[in-house]
């Protein structure tokens, strides 16, 4: 059970790493630290932490850099450090340099804990907020063994190493076929840095290599938005089989059109509404939980409203 904190409710305002913030109160107060700016997904997660963050009376700043890299991040959680929040949920991009920075937050009196990605050391944090990223890695080569018959080739678009829930996707997925398809070749990961443009090209380099190219499973939405125009560009739609992670706007349109045929989604409004459950229980000296897992769907073009319903909206701003 969570315990409504008597604070004011946040205000917005842009911070200078182009993220949105609320007012700092006197007590209380709840920093979350996004993955990056522009994001669906965050945006998404932003919205439900905002929601529930104004339901439990909590005074809630959010911030993110521009990009989803440590070397960009480490800036904005120093910030949060200079603030001195309360309670901080933070989407550490990776999981070993994000280490120093939220451990002096730790250090300095902060209770930290991590959503969506985590770090390698939990020592320092209260909690963790995650998804079942292997379990999602696996949904998905299921998905894409069914959509090209059990045989041919195919290719994961990722991140590159060292985000926790990018590995692990791919991990889940390379362990699934390795298990269950032995007819699948597997071509290996390449890697997009968050980059449509390089997803692109890597789809059409693939296939210029490859023409027999079945498959291809973006562990998320950056590598699917550039992998679809990439196979347009080849004139491959349709004919190599697509499977993405993330539900955002221009994937779930995509299922609709064809150009793409499953999705794995996760919910961000709810991984952003149980960080705020979780500040609220630490404000009251509740114990947590140390990991709360949060749900992943599959969805398939003959499914428009489940894709719907768990498209990545932000209806806060």
């Amino acid at each position: 059970m969570t315990k409504p904190i008597r604070l004011a409710v946040a205000g917005l305002a842009l911070t200078c790493f182009g993220a949105v913030g609320a007012t700092a109160q006197d007590e209380g107060t709840v920093d979350l630290v996004l993955g990056s700016s522009g994001s669906p997904f965050y945006q998404a997660m932003q919205c439900g932490a905002m929601a529930r963050a104004d339901e439990l009376g909590l005074a809630l700043t959010v911030s993110a850099a521009d990009q989803f890299a440590a070397d960009a991040q480490i800036p904005v959680v120093n910030a949060v450090t200079a603030r001195g929040p309360d309670v901080a949920a933070i989407v550490p991009t990776d999981m070993q340099a994000l280490i120093a920075p939220m451990r002096e937050l730790a250090e300095r009196g902060t209770k930290v804990l991590t959503v969506d990605q985590t770090i390698s050391d939990v020592s320092i944090l209260e909690t963790q907020i995650l998804t079942d990223n292997e379990e999602g890695g696996a949904m998905a080569a299921d998905q894409l063994a069914q959509l090209i018959g059990g045989s041919g080739k195919v290719l994961v678009i990722t991140q590159p190493p060292g985000s926790l829930a990018q590995d692990a996707r791919t991990a889940g997925f390379e362990a699934a076929l390795a298990e269950n398809y032995p007819d699948i070749e597997y071509l290996g990961a390449q890697y997009q840095s968050n980059d449509p443009q390089r997803a692109a090209e890597i789809v059409t380099s693939t296939l210029s290599a490859h023409p027999d190219l079945a498959g291809i499973f973006s562990t998320n939405d950056q590598g699917a938005i550039g992998a679809i125009t990439g196979l347009r560009q080849a004139g491959a739609v349709g004919q190599v089989k697509m499977v993405a992670y993330d539900a955002a706007s221009a994937q779930v349109a995509a299922l609709k059109n064809g150009e793409l045929q499953a999705l794995i989604a996760q919910n961000p409004r709810q991984q952003g509404e149980v960080a705020m459950d979780i500040a609220a229980s630490l404000f009251a000296g509740e114990e947590v939980e140390p990991v709360t897992m949060t749900e992943i769907v599959a969805i398939t073009s003959d499914e428009p409203d489940l894709a719907d319903r768990y498209e990545y909206i932000a209806d806060c701003m």
